[in-house]
């Protein structure tokens, strides 16, 4: 089961007995079904021929690790970006032109990738080591969570916030990895594995959790601020039953808006958790937002855009469907996904007509691209880093 880890929305987790452990290892292989790892899905639809006005190319590549199942995210550390690769390695990589500035060895294969902020790089292994490093690659220090260690770390307000697979989110000092606070919930019988960042806006702390819930806490202290219903599970069967926020949820403005799988998409009031809007949708990718429109990929792959205030269709790109489409993301006046085949696609925010197209390495791109500067940075799963550029 491990080579599918990421060929489904997420692995689904059994929490409770042989019984249910044995109903997650189906509930598996029907979720594979659905989401194209057998031969029931369709055919991934055919590559969009697209005529270039954008000047979409590769600005530059770099090679960290090899293939890897996971979906790290590169992270940003001053003029560095520092990337996670298989089996141990972290790197830190040259922004303007490629090239590594060092290389850390590391003692068990990552796991949730890397997160880095306020002068301190994080990482997150299998075993549930947290390892810290300054930008320049030196140790700072290291610590254990509970378990293994699925998501960035999120670094910010001099606290490293972690997500571990038995539901946790701990808190840790900056300075020098003592814990400082811990959050814990009852968890459904059956859930997907959350490999998706948290994020943080003025102190808090957003995650999407099990159940189709959105969690708000104090960062500084862990307090619960507000838990909210993006989604209800629904259904006849526990699997129908599972509706987890299991794509990182965006902030902008006041609101914070996120997705849920087999739920609803929609956004709240950042400082209470009360529903702006939400409407029926599923999605395992995830969404992008910007001062007008809320990008979304369905599970299907098809892109959306809705009215940012009121959720009303403004259009959709269907020619990627079963392509096992990125999250979104918004650079300039276009928005950006990868696909099962490495390629790049940048289509219009107006309308959502293709506008650019860049072809990496041939291997999935599976998480969030992410815009850094004026580039999009894409991390595949053959173990490459690319910088790509367009006209503004």
């Amino acid at each position: 089961m491990h080579s599918k880890r990421v060929e489904m929305p997420s692995k689904i987790m059994g929490m409770k007995g042989m019984a249910l452990r044995r109903l997650s290892l189906a509930a598996m292989t029907a979720a594979l079904a659905a989401c194209g790892a057998t031969s029931n899905q369709p055919e991934p639809s055919p590559l969009p021929t697209v005529a270039d006005q954008i000047g979409a190319q590769v600005a530059w590549r770099d090679g960290v690790g090899g293939k890897t199942d996971f979906r790290f995210l590169p992270a940003q550390a001053g003029d560095r970006l520092i990337v996670a690769g298989a089996p141990a390695q972290l790197q830190a990589i040259d922004m303007n032109g490629g090239g590594a500035r060092w290389k850390v060895d590391l003692p068990h294969p990552v796991a949730g990738g890397v997160g880095a902020g306020e002068g301190t790089i994080v990482v997150g292994t299998l075993k549930g080591d947290l390892l810290a490093y300054g930008y320049d690659g030196q140790s700072l220090w290291q610590t254990r969570a509970s378990t293994e260690i699925i998501s960035p770390p999120l670094v910010a307000d001099g606290i490293v916030a972690v997500r571990t697979a038995d539901g946790r989110i701990t808190g840790f000092s900056a300075a020098d990895g003592s814990r400082k606070w811990q959050y814990q919930r009852q968890m459904p019988a059956l859930m997907l594995r959350n490999f998706a960042p948290m994020v943080t806006d003025h102190g808090l702390l957003f995650a999407g959790m099990a159940g189709g819930r959105l969690l708000a806490l104090r960062l500084s202290d862990g307090t619960v601020v507000w838990d909210s219903p993006i989604a209800q599970p629904r259904g006849a069967t526990e699997l129908e039953r599972v509706s987890d926020v299991v794509a990182p949820p965006v902030v902008t403005g006041n609101l914070v808006c996120a997705v849920a799988y087999q739920g609803r998409v929609g956004c709240l009031n950042q400082n209470n958790g009360t529903p702006v809007w939400s409407r029926e949708a599923s999605s395992y990718a995830g969404v992008a937002v910007d001062d007008d429109q809320l990008y979304l990929v369905d599970d299907l792959g098809n892109v959306s855009a809705l009215d940012r205030s009121s959720g009303r269709s403004m259009w959709r790109q269907d020619k990627l469907v079963a392509r096992r489409t990125s999250a979104p993301v918004r650079i300039g006046d276009v928005v950006a996904v990868g696909d099962l085949a490495g390629y790049v696609h940048f289509l219009s925010r107006e309308d959502g007509r293709f506008v650019g197209q860049v072809s990496t390495d041939g291997s999935r791109i599976a998480a969030v691209p992410q815009v850094i500067g004026n580039r999009v940075i894409v991390q595949t799963q053959a173990g490459n880093v690319f910088a790509l550029s367009i006209k503004q």
